[in-house]
């Protein structure tokens, strides 16, 4: 038990470490930064300038962020603060060394290891969440946000200008991206290449596809409320196609989920009627391999039947 409570305050000081090392180079190196272009952007938007104190709440929320997503080419729809990652990681690496001590029995640094992957996984897999949240929510928002472009350029709005407007009047994500985009221009960026960069960081080929129109209208001509009328029209069809996909699988999903759910159910049930049947699991170590082969096997199955029902509703 002492080593189970040395491993946990290992594990805190070493991610605590990982996180204020971040959260430094945030404020060395992007801190004056984000201070010039707030004061150029933010009066721009019509808002206040946060204060110091709010400045260095979001500069410590960046660095925790950054710190959990190495290696991760799309973060601009996470938003999870330091306390929230933070109480994530500190709970997997409190609960699953428990568990791994109770259900494997595993050498010391076996439970170390699963401790320190457990503290940076379970953050990791919040903001995960949240990115992959925010890409829906930005793909079903997109055909909207291009009709108010449209609109605003028959009406004879220039498309930055007609872009900023969809960046103050639309929900989030739209307003986030567009946002970025109007930003950049404002600073002298062409729209054009704005919109590439942009669209680099974000998993959406139909906001590339509205990029590559804008780009081709400012470099060839042409009618581009025409263009992007039908781009729009092309995605609402495309995510029809997507939802008819996601009911037609519907029923496969909900086999999944019980043929996934029927193991636990015998354990518990075993562990109430006859709890002797399942010690051999337990007390014996041939039990342990069982056991950890049962899980990997049940992980790899529900990995293998969520990836071929999303290919299924992308298809």
């Amino acid at each position: 038990m002492m080593g189970l409570v040395y491993t946990i305050l290992v594990l805190s000081m070493a991610g605590l470490a990982v996180v204020g090392w971040t959260c430094y180079l945030e404020f060395v190196q992007q801190g004056a930064l984000t201070r010039r272009v707030d004061a150029l952007l933010v009066p721009n938007r019509g808002g206040a300038v946060p204060g110091r104190l709010e400045r260095i709440r979001r500069r410590l929320d960046r660095g925790a962020r950054r710190a959990f997503t190495i290696g991760l080419s799309r973060t601009w729809g996470m938003s999870a603060s330091l306390a929230i990652l933070l109480a994530a990681g500190t709970g997997a690496a409190v609960v699953t060394p428990v568990l791994a001590l109770l259900t494997l029995s595993p050498p010391g640094y076996v439970v170390t290891l699963f401790g320190v992957g457990a503290f940076f996984a379970a953050p990791r897999f919040v903001l995960l969440r949240q990115q992959h949240k925010a890409d829906a929510q930005f793909s079903e928002l997109l055909p909207d946000a291009i009709d108010m472009v449209v609109r605003m350029v028959r009406a004879g709005l220039p498309v930055a200008a007609a872009i900023r407007a969809v960046a103050g009047e639309t929900d989030w994500p739209t307003s986030h991206i567009f946002g970025e985009v109007a930003d950049m221009a404002e600073i002298g960026v062409p729209l054009s290449d704005a919109l590439g960069k942009t669209g680099g960081t974000v998993a959406s080929p139909d906001f590339r596809f509205f990029g590559v129109a804008i780009a081709m209208q400012q470099a060839t001509g042409g009618n581009l409320a025409a263009t992007l009328e039908t781009l729009s029209e092309i995605i609402r069809k495309r995510r029809a196609v997507r939802l008819k996909a996601r009911a037609a699988t519907a029923e496969i999903r909900m086999s999944a989920v019980v043929l996934a759910a029927i193991p636990f159910f015998i354990v518990g049930a075993l562990l109430i009627v006859a709890p002797s049947y399942l010690e051999p699991l337990i007390t014996d170590p041939r039990g342990h391999i069982i056991i950890g082969s049962a899980v990997l096997s049940l992980v790899l199955a529900g990995v293998t039947m969520r990836w071929l029902m999303r290919n299924a509703i992308r298809e």
